[in-house]
């Protein structure tokens, strides 16, 4: 008895930590201004999706991962032709969230990001990907003790080149998410 009581102790002292760790999923659809005049121009602001997963890893620290999607359509600026582009961000970062009492939490957080950018048009097509930074926050209103509902607003910069031309992708979201804690 005493040794399945030993057994059944070291294997709490092993994984108990590690289901204690608070984990999320989340969902957010946000409103997305590009940083490049050129890119607003042309296209204009436009809804952006993604997903996000995280991790607690300290106290109110946590590490997060997610990928957004915009996909818009615009005109080129002399003649008007049709043209299409991607941005495809793929995200990494430590969030830090701040009890605000009651229900509310808010958060702030910095990461890294990898742009992939592709542009179709009768010009031709650009595809190119680079790394950029991006800081956010948000506030986050408990529905119940799983499931939480706010706003968020990020702001990114991710410098790319295509031939002679240099050019950024990235720009300020203001949106609402939904997320859910185990």
């Amino acid at each position: 008895m005493k040794k399945i009581f030993l057994i059944g102790l070291g294997i709490g002292l092993v994984f108990g930590p590690a289901l204690a760790v608070q984990v999320r999923i989340g969902a957010k659809g946000s409103w997305y201004s590009s940083e490049n005049a050129t890119f607003r121009e042309v296209y204009g602001g436009g809804l952006k999706v993604g997903l996000e997963a995280g991790v607690g890893v300290l106290g109110n620290v946590s590490i997060w991962a997610g990928a957004d999607y915009l996909r818009q359509t615009g005109g080129l600026t002399v003649t008007r032709d049709e043209t299409k582009v991607r941005l495809l961000p793929l995200t990494a970062g430590v969030r830090y969230d701040i009890p605000g009492g009651g229900k509310l939490r808010f958060h702030v957080g910095a990461g890294i990001q990898r742009v992939d950018f592709k542009e179709e048009s009768m010009l031709g097509t650009v595809s190119k990907n680079a790394i950029g930074f991006l800081a956010r926050g948000g506030c986050f209103y408990r529905i119940t003790d799983a499931l939480a509902g706010g706003l968020v607003l990020s702001w990114s910069t991710c410098g790319m080149k295509n031939e002679d031309i240099s050019f950024k992708v990235g720009g300020l979201d203001l949106g609402v998410g939904i997320e859910y804690r185990f």
